[in-house]
């Protein structure tokens, strides 16, 4: 409520809470960040108006560019603070770079999964049963490998894919113990999914979502028209032109539309 109004004339901001991002899209071969600027000086004129303060310790500027050459770091300012320009940032618990590359995030999850699995290893030594040990696991670890999975499963590649399904792996092999065997046997006695396969689905519901949502379905390409008969693919989506890069091709969008049309 405090900040609902604060940026309310500019159409890239994005709020959760007392948290705000505000982002313009530049050149990147000869980028202008002044309406950047004249968003924060907004910002500024608001926060005076208001009787806040931007908090400038938490607030920093990323510059997205994949191309190889240097390009200008943006330098902007709110009120006589500079804001400093880095590499990576932790938004909403989800580790973004510059380069729009997820390695570090999946190694960060990653990190953070595998330490819990001494939670495990723990209650196996005090004979916790396998069916609490495999709701321990779907309870404190299996959301850690999938928080906010849409925004950045389909993006990694099959190395990453393998770090995140060993973690799976692991816990299997801790619940289970002398009776383990294999992991794809292992994942059929405890009724669990494979990490790539539960991501799938998980981005397939979410697309899902999306379209019956009044304010958000518009983040999908329009439904096509349906045809003359009734065909079990009545309900796809337009299809995307053919994307120039690997790295539209596995965003998130045409990656949903793929899931949804199949």
């Amino acid at each position: 409520m405090v900040i609902n109004d604060a940026l309310a004339d500019s159409s890239h901001h994005w709020k959760y809470v007392d948290d705000s991002t505000v982002g313009i899209a530049v050149d990147n071969t000869a980028p202008d960040y002044s309406p950047l600027q004249a968003t924060l000086d907004k910002l500024q004129a608001w926060t005076t108006d208001n009787h806040v303060t931007v908090n400038s310790t938490k607030t920093v500027t990323m510059h997205f560019c994949t191309l190889k050459k240097d390009v200008p770091a943006p330098n902007v300012i709110i009120g006589t603070q500079p804001f400093q320009v880095v590499k990576s940032i932790k938004l909403l618990g989800i580790t973004i770079d510059d380069q729009l590359d997820w390695k570090q995030h999946v190694t960060n999850t990653v990190r953070a999964a595998s330490y819990r699995l001494y939670m495990l290893r723990r209650l196996r030594s005090l004979g916790t049963p396998e069916k609490e040990l495999r709701n321990a696991y779907s309870t404190f670890i299996l959301p850690k490998l999938c928080y906010a999975s849409p925004a950045w499963t389909p993006f990694i590649n099959l190395t990453q894919e393998r770090q995140l399904e060993r973690v799976q792996k692991s816990a299997c092999k801790i619940i289970l113990g002398p009776s383990y065997s294999n992991y794809e046997a292992a994942l059929t006695i405890l009724n669990l999914f494979k990490l790539s396969d539960h991501h799938k689905e998980t981005l397939r519901k979410f697309g899902f979502k999306l379209i019956r949502h009044p304010r958000h379905h518009n983040l999908l390409p329009s439904e096509a028209d349906r045809p003359a008969r009734a065909t079990r693919h009545h309900n796809r989506l337009k299809a995307f032109k053919a994307p120039h890069t690997d790295r539209y091709k596995n965003s998130v969008t045409p990656s949903i539309v793929h899931l949804l049309n199949i």
